[in-house]
């Protein structure tokens, strides 16, 4: 494994990590993906209006349980190494944020808001104002106070 490459000409062994609702972190990251994607693509009202709902429905579906991919060995142990989380909730404001850019819905502003004082008052990280792939907090607070001031 020494370079990228196609995946039909990888030879060696590439394990599947198993979540089983405790990866918080990465199901906001890809909420907020796909309500971007929606919007690149709102031209394609069929294929944005795809992207929006499979956000909203990962988005309701994520467990009560919420945790990190790296709090379970079977969903992140390789990843500690390289991509350790230390939080959930700045990745589930994040998706909120981005929810909310691609729908308007202003309850998904509000979840945003909640979880991003929740996470801003809980979290002692060393990196405050760093935005990076363990804090999204800084894009969180300058989007949600953009979009508040548009209104």
């Amino acid at each position: 494994m020494s370079c990228w490459q196609r995946p039909e000409d990888m030879k060696y062994e590439r394990p599947v990590s198993i979540c089983n609702g405790s990866a918080t972190d990465l199901a906001g990251e890809i909420v907020a993906a796909l309500s971007a994607a929606s919007m690149v693509f709102k031209e394609d009202r069929d294929y944005s209006k795809r992207l929006k709902d499979a956000a909203e429905g990962l988005f309701g579906a994520i467990p009560t349980k919420q945790g990190t991919h790296t709090m379970v060995d079977a969903c992140g142990k390789q990843a500690t190494m390289l991509y350790n989380s230390t939080s959930y909730q700045d990745e589930l404001a994040w998706g909120a944020t981005w929810l909310f850019l691609a729908t308007a819905n202003t309850n998904y502003l509000e979840i945003a808001t909640e979880t991003f004082f929740s996470a801003k008052s809980s979290e002692s990280s060393v990196d405050k104002g760093v935005v990076y792939w363990n804090n999204k907090l800084n894009a969180v607070e300058v989007t949600s106070i953009d979009t508040q001031t548009e209104f």
